[in-house]
């Protein structure tokens, strides 16, 4: 069994399809059939039930946790091997859609000009999915929302907190009437809708409107454009209030707090990559370290 057919093999359990496994990969579809075949004679067990796609057995699912490890423990040791003072390699960063606390694209531009050997990516998925993915070592570190993170595997580096109000159009003064109208919120899962949500039903409102959107952006000009209303951070909505745009609207202190945080798997290698990023991103934000509160 080589490293090379586990990732083969993890490849077309994360696809789901030898077809974009291949793709994924660069490889043409025959070679990543014969690899998988090669692999399952080999180990003398099923990997991937073959119908409407490739499903992993029971079996699958269990080599699949090993062969994250293993390949993961090559990855880092290339890593540690190639790590050099001045910070190169990759380094693939995760967000949130909604996060409004950092001008993400002016940090990595300023961090791209300062280090040009790091080749830097960027993934936008909702909390759950960046998690994931920093748990199968798929991202180095991601910022993500939510009120707690219990996983033992993750190590909360940075963390920035911020006031949630509601906001709606500037002729908007009854908050009864407000709590009434569709809310414009991400989807299911985001830490703010779920703060939303127990918010409303504590003032007696069990079947809240929804309408969903996942940029921040998009959701601000919804409300300014009469669509409904929302909950955003504070920050992200002052030039909008103070023009007149639209009224934010205080909320009880029980539920008017979020977090957002800084998260890398425990076990994954902090190269100088990834120390000069956390280093760049808490001396041009308000991010601090999470271990500091």
């Amino acid at each position: 069994m080589e490293s090379n057919e586990l990732r083969i093999f993890q490849a077309v359990a994360q696809a789901g399809s030898v077809t974009k496994a291949a793709q994924n990969l660069g490889y043409v579809q025959s070679n990543i059939t014969n690899r998988i075949q090669h692999l399952e004679a080999e180990l003398k067990t099923q990997l991937f039930y073959r119908q409407h796609g490739m499903i992993l057995t029971p079996a699958g699912e269990k080599l699949l946790s090993y062969a994250e490890k293993i390949l993961h423990l090559f990855d880092e040791a290339q890593k540690a091997l190639d790590d050099s003072v001045e910070p190169a390699g990759r380094l693939a960063i995760g967000t949130n859609h909604i996060i409004s606390s950092l001008d993400l694209p002016g940090i990595l531009s300023q961090y791209h000009e300062t280090y040009p050997k790091v080749d830097l990516s960027l993934t936008t998925d909702n909390t759950s999915e960046l998690i994931l993915k920093v748990l199968q070592f798929q991202l180095d570190c991601a910022f993500v929302k939510s009120s707690s993170l219990n996983d033992p595997n993750i190590k909360e580096e940075l963390i920035y907190e911020e006031e949630l109000v509601l906001i709606a159009g500037p002729e908007q003064d009854n908050i009864e009437t407000v709590l009434l109208k569709p809310f414009l919120m991400n989807t299911k899962g985001c830490a703010n809708r779920l703060q939303l949500e127990t918010w409303v039903k504590s003032q007696g409102i069990y079947n809240m409107r929804v309408m969903e959107f996942n940029n921040l952006n998009s959701i601000i000009e919804g409300v300014i454009a009469g669509l409904g209303v929302s909950f955003v951070p504070l920050s992200a909505i002052l030039n909008y209030e103070n023009k007149g745009l639209l009224k934010a609207i205080t909320v009880p202190a029980l539920y008017n707090l979020t977090k957002t945080f800084l998260i890398r798997h425990k076990d994954c290698l902090l190269t100088n990559a990834l120390d000069k990023f956390i280093e760049l991103i808490t001396q041009e934000t308000e991010y601090r370290p999470a271990s500091g509160l």
